[in-house]
């Protein structure tokens, strides 16, 4: 059996705002949760990968720092 190819770099955020319909957000903290638009990040962020990005996330609501974040992805219909 063929050894799998390795997985390619993380996807950037210009990438996946071309592809996602914005940024969930939730604090594991106080559980707020938010999606996000990714136009105000763009002009600063564009090309840095996702997981880069979404370390620098804090909770709008109690500032903490343990926030999980990904895509919004496009619901099925």
């Amino acid at each position: 059996m063929a050894r799998p190819s390795p997985p390619g770099p993380p996807p950037t955020l210009r990438y996946l705002a071309e592809q996602a319909v914005g940024i969930d957000a939730e604090c594991r903290d106080c559980w707020h949760r938010v999606v996000l638009g990714f136009e105000g990040f763009l002009a600063r962020y564009a090309d840095m990968p996702f997981p880069d990005f979404a370390r620098l996330m804090k909770c709008s609501a109690c500032s903490s720092q343990h926030v999980n974040v990904r895509p919004a992805w496009p619901s099925r219909s």
